[in-house]
């Protein structure tokens, strides 16, 4: 954000908003990112606006991608056709899950159901694995992108105690295991792992050592009393905690034409999340 115009912040937005634009704000131009379905779509979508037309990334089905979709819209799954005339390369899983066991892959963004204090992730169960008073949809290829990525960024839409538990009941997809070098030792790449969770309260890292999420940064607005009250455990906070730039126009331009291509896919979004889109000019 270097131009004036860039600097030009918006005053009025969703937290879920503010998570997009944070996640978005997370990619390099040289990335190659694993692109999941859910809100890593978006996030996407969001930087490719924004800086990164020719942003190269995979899909799980077997496409990869260096353009925006023309006509620029949310496909509404990762078998969407639109997919297809606008690929680099049309193949199958095991050529895009290829790159990733490889481990060319630089960053993934996923979307988590519950997640513990050192990344772990469920998505499979609501109580006992055998009797589950919930059965969830499941990892898919989370599984194995959460086991290789170079760098990974969980997303979480909400930020309370029942989706940020101390230990999970079922791992679905693999973050520091029990901490230290658990996971290591469980026999994932050593360069690999979850970097940071995303929610709409916030920013976490993991600590170089014990590999346990502590609260990094601040979205605007938001206190650690706050996001400490709706995490289950004793969130450590950093000595230096950041506070976080609030979106600029234009970021909130693109972040809500994306939200309105999404809603136009049948994606479900709160009614909560979706507060200010109509106020948005939407010129991107």
């Amino acid at each position: 954000m270097d131009s004036e115009e860039e600097k030009n912040y918006c005053t009025e937005y969703t937290g879920f908003e503010m998570m997009l634009i944070s996640a978005s704000r997370q990619i390099k131009k040289n990335d190659i990112i694993f692109n999941a379905f859910h809100w890593p779509f978006l996030v996407v979508h969001i930087a490719r606006l924004l800086h990164f037309p020719d942003l190269y990334n995979l899909i799980e089905i077997g496409i990869t991608q260096d353009k925006l979709i023309e006509p620029t819209k949310m496909p509404f799954s990762i078998s969407d056709p639109i997919l297809v005339p606008n690929s680099l390369f049309i193949g199958d899983s095991i050529d895009t899950l290829a790159v990733l066991q490889r481990g060319e892959i630089t960053l993934a963004f996923l979307s988590s159901s519950i997640i513990d204090k050192y990344g772990n992730c469920n998505t499979t169960v609501i109580g006992p694995y055998e009797k589950p008073i919930y059965r969830l949809p499941g990892g898919g290829g989370a599984t194995e992108i959460a086991g290789l990525s170079k760098r990974l960024v969980w997303l979480l839409d909400e930020h309370t105690k029942r989706r940020f538990q101390n230990k999970l009941e079922f791992i679905t997809d693999p973050g520091y295991l029990v901490g230290y070098d658990s996971r290591v030792k469980a026999g994932y790449p050593p360069d690999t792992g979850p970097e940071l969770i995303i929610t709409p309260l916030c920013i976490m890292r993991f600590d170089l050592e014990t590999k346990e999420a502590y609260l990094d940064a601040l979205h605007p607005n938001i206190t650690i009393e706050q996001v400490k009250e709706n995490t289950a455990w004793d969130l450590k906070v950093a000595d230096d905690i950041k506070q976080i730039e609030p979106p600029t126009i234009r970021e909130i331009e693109a972040c809500r034409k994306t939200m309105k291509d999404a809603i136009e896919q049948y994606y479900i979004l709160k009614p909560e999340w979706t507060t200010y889109l109509d106020k948005s000019s939407l010129k991107l």
